[in-house]
């Protein structure tokens, strides 16, 4: 769908064209298991698969367990780490922040009365953030840290991604703008409660190898392939290019808090750069496929009356990575597939939230039958977990 305008405060005419996608798979060896009793009796439960299992986790997943630090440069980062930290403050932090920036001040949007001329929202007025200098200048107006965002990059050039060992196809991938756009509807119920993040961003983190490198950077891309919807930029000059999108909808009829929704198939890949034992890069993909109305599919983040954020992430059909290792030789390369669920007063920033006391997490990955249940506890500086399942299996 191609977005109507009549001027923009920045050079470049912007056509946004709405539309529809595709699927993922990579990262540790995955190990799987087999349930054949029948719905009446428990799974029989190999320990050691679980052991394996785990072990993966707690390797590569330490922010399934409210154990993570994206400031702590000392900590090493798995490839499920930058995944999760990657979504929830990335596209998701972004559209609840744009959201909020248009409730504060709508007029800090460029609004579009017809916003696009082909696909789905085609008779739809719609609001659009676009260019680094005012993404950050309007989501900094509204954000708790006023200066969160400043060293973020909403417009990743190719100079940008220079000295990386990627190929063309990479550099076309990883390199553009960040669109978020809030869209009207007729019914005032569910106007500009349905937000779309999209295009490239790129935000620092901390990741040292005891060697020179600390400051690293995270270069993401909404992924076409694995997202139901896209979104295309015309430029000036003719030239086009199309990244996929996540919709995050807030549900007004919600009856505990504020519940956002994810609304389609999305995914992004992340690039990631910092392994000095390899020259290659290590990219993340990241692929949720929520499906509004099917319990085992629907995706969800709450902000419950009492406090309690909740990250339900029903269906990833991929979390994909590599760490290759050279001194015992190792790809390291693995696909895990599952669900992901977090509940606490802080759950994204857990191990160094002035806050947080009790994580509860529920996870299920691969086909082993069961899952992972238990609680992180935080004090001082320390995180202690404890699984409540599987029966005698220790963290």
């Amino acid at each position: 769908m191609k977005l109507v305008q009549s001027s923009l405060a920045i050079a470049l005419s912007t056509l946004l064209v709405a539309c529809g996608g595709g699927g993922s798979d990579g990262y540790y060896e995955n190990t799987t298991g087999n349930n054949n009793g029948n719905q009446n009796t428990p799974p029989v439960i190999d320990l050691n698969a679980a052991q394996a299992q785990l072990d993966v986790l707690k390797r590569e997943g330490q922010y399934l367990f409210g154990n993570y630090d994206p400031t702590d440069a000392k900590a090493p980062k798995g490839y499920i780490d930058h995944a999760l930290d990657t979504f929830t403050q990335g596209p998701l932090q972004l559209a609840l922040d744009a959201r909020k920036a248009f409730e504060t001040n709508p007029n800090a949007f460029l609004t579009f009365d017809k916003c696009v001329n082909e696909g789905i929202y085609i008779n739809t007025k719609c609001h659009v953030l676009i260019d680094d200098a005012h993404i950050k200048s309007v989501l900094n107006s509204v954000n708790a840290n006023p200066t969160k965002y400043t060293s973020w990059d909403f417009d990743v050039v190719d100079e940008e991604v220079s000295g990386l060992k990627i190929d063309a196809d990479q550099v076309g991938r990883f390199t553009g703008k960040t669109i978020i756009v809030i869209f009207d509807n007729q019914n005032a119920d569910k106007r500009y409660n349905d937000v779309w993040v999209s295009g490239v961003f790129a935000y620092p983190f901390q990741q040292s190898w005891d060697l020179t490198q600390t400051d690293q950077l995270r270069v993401v891309s909404m992924a076409t392939e694995s997202s139901e919807y896209n979104l295309t930029i015309t430029y000036d000059d003719g030239t086009e290019e199309t990244k996929g999108a996540l919709s995050i909808y807030k549900d007004p009829t919600s009856l505990d808090g504020d519940l956002y929704t994810l609304q389609n198939n999305s995914g992004f890949e992340v690039l990631i750069n910092d392994n000095p034992n390899t020259p290659n890069v290590e990219p993340v993909t990241f692929t949720i496929n929520s499906v509004p109305g099917d319990a085992t599919a629907f995706s969800t983040y709450r902000i419950g009356k009492n406090g309690i954020h909740t990250l339900d992430l029903k269906n990833i059909t991929a979390i994909d990575g590599q760490r290759i290792e050279n001194e015992e030789p190792a790809l390291n390369a693995q696909s895990l597939t599952g669900s992901v669920k977090l509940s606490g007063l802080d759950i994204f920033t857990f191990k160094n939230s002035n806050i947080a006391t009790t994580l509860n997490f529920e996870h299920t990955f691969g086909d082993l039958p069961f899952t992972f249940k238990g609680q992180s506890i935080k004090d001082g500086n320390k995180v202690t977990t404890t699984l409540t399942q599987p029966d005698n299996l220790k963290f």
